[in-house]
């Protein structure tokens, strides 16, 4: 008999596995040996933010993305400018990213000046391969910084003796001229969608990064097209639903198909003043709210309202002496924003889903400069689709919110496959709790309340297939899913 088990664990782990989000850096490294001019690990870990001082010797001015081990160690960094190995020494091959003028410019002393503009994603079912995706900027005097071409380099780090090789480098995904990117998890829980829209249209270029690499690179064009004078950011809710992305003067908001990766829905929601800059721009939890900011100000748009209106909920008065930059939904559930200058902290939302944001100027204290610099993250503890039609690799994976702070919440069902029974197991007696079970058209065919630590569901008639299960605490609205075989006589 084999028994289906899943863990609902403390925010950021599965299986006591690091994710690549729990590990942030920044920091600059322009004046050696003086204070407050080094770098800094951001984890989160625990249900905690620990900053720690090092010294990676390299300069996070705007791009910056990490790679940590499941153990939390670093694999590999960069600034834009070249990939450095866990030696803190230029990684073989790893210099020369985004060549150009502003590279002239800026590299390799400063760092890159591409707000957002590097994610690290290993090679989906490979263990040590990595592609780094970053995106070029050009200067326009007009315009000022102008986003492009998007680009991706592939590191090996069975290479040089385990410190690493990038064995391809700036593959050109697209010259044009572009805005930020962003990315989601695909339905089937293993595969990515990356997704940049050009510059002055309505069109976004789809990436389909799976285990054969980039492999379909398509366009879509839908909404009202953005030709502001400042581009902004762009950003997936957590939950993969919904998409935005965000200039000065409004934000294009559509839901989104994780299986096809097509948008629909689209709506153009008008800034109530426009940004200095462009901006931040995020979700909440659950994707029914819109947060973005306008350097002295943070605005939300409810959108489960058919015309959604972007308020003011945190005026310029409440941020006296600072700035706002851009915006970063992170592992423990609240949103991070940078500064526009150089400062000693990030600023803080709190709670994103409820009425109050729980707005903290400089809420996270850093014991050095930073830069502009915030990482580019998915949301990594989104996985497969349950009951959708790409759902073909069995992952059933959980999807784990960044909120949940319980110890721990074990379910177990079993067997699996099963013919006409069914036990599922918690470690606790939970009040409404449900457990449900869904064919492969997403159709509800069995439910029941789970009112004991053990309960036996019998006389189950099903015909012989593939099911969906889900066990649903009611209080915390947690979900645990899974895949259930149902077997033959």
């Amino acid at each position: 008999m084999r028994i289906f088990s899943l863990l609902l664990l403390l925010p950021g782990f599965l299986s006591s596995q690091v994710l690549p989000d729990q590990v942030w850096l920044a920091g600059t490294h322009d004046i050696p040996g003086q204070p407050g001019y080094e770098n800094v690990i951001i984890r989160f870990q625990s249900g905690q933010v620990l900053t720690e001082t090092t010294d990676l010797r390299m300069n996070f001015e705007s791009t910056v993305a990490v790679m940590p081990d499941s153990l939390g160690n670093i694999l590999f960094y960069t600034n834009g400018c070249y990939v450095a190995n866990v030696q803190g020494d230029t990684m073989a091959n790893g210099a020369g990213l985004n060549p150009g003028e502003m590279a002239d410019w800026t590299c390799p002393t400063s760092g890159y000046a591409a707000p957002l503009g590097a994610m690290a994603l290993q090679l989906p079912g490979n263990s040590h391969l990595y592609y780094l995706f970053h995106m070029g900027v050009r200067y326009n005097p007009e315009k000022k910084l102008t986003y492009g071409p998007f680009y991706y380099s592939i590191i090996d780090m069975e290479m040089d003796g385990g410190n690493g090789a990038v064995i391809s480098s700036n593959n050109i995904l697209s010259d044009g001229h572009l805005e930020p990117f962003t990315a989601v998890r695909h339905g089937n829980g293993r595969d990515w969608w990356l997704v940049f829209p050009e510059y002055g249209t309505n069109k976004y270029y789809r990436v389909l990064f799976s285990a054969s690499g980039v492999q379909q690179i398509d366009t879509q064009e839908i909404g009202e097209a953005l030709s502001c004078r400042y581009i902004g950011s762009s950003a997936f809710s957590p939950n993969g639903v919904r998409y935005a992305r965000q200039q000065h003067c409004g934000v294009v908001v559509m839901d989104f198909d994780r299986c096809s990766g097509a948008f629909s829905n689209a709506r153009f929601i008008g800034m109530p003043f426009r940004a200095i800059l462009g901006g931040g721009i995020a979700f909440s939890g659950d994707g029914n709210k819109l947060l973005v900011n306008t350097q002295l100000s943070i605005q939300e748009a409810d959108l489960t309202l058919p015309n959604p209106v972007l308020d003011t909920i945190v005026p310029s008065l409440d941020i006296a002496g600072a700035s706002l930059l851009l915006m970063q939904y992170a592992p423990n559930g609240k949103i991070y924003m940078n500064n526009l200058g150089r400062t000693k902290a990030y600023h803080v939302i709190n709670t994103p889903d409820d009425p109050d944001i729980g707005f903290e100027q400089r809420g996270l204290s850093l014991p050095v400069y930073a830069i502009r610099s915030l990482p580019n993250y998915p949301n990594y503890r989104l996985y497969d689709l349950p009951g959708s039609i790409c759902d073909t690799l069995g992952i059933d994976e959980p999807i784990v919110s960044a909120k949940d702070s319980n110890p721990l919440l074990e379910i177990s069902v079993f067997p699996n496959p099963f013919l006409d029974k069914i036990t599922v197991t918690l470690n606790s007696d939970l009040p409404n709790t449900f457990f449900s079970l869904y064919d492969q058209t997403g159709r509800l065919v069995l439910s029941a309340n789970l009112v004991d630590e053990t309960t036996k569901l019998t006389g189950i008639k099903l015909p012989v297939g593939v099911y969906f299960s889900e066990v649903k605490e009611g209080e915390s609205g947690r979900k645990v899913r899974g895949k259930l075989i149902k077997a033959g006589n």
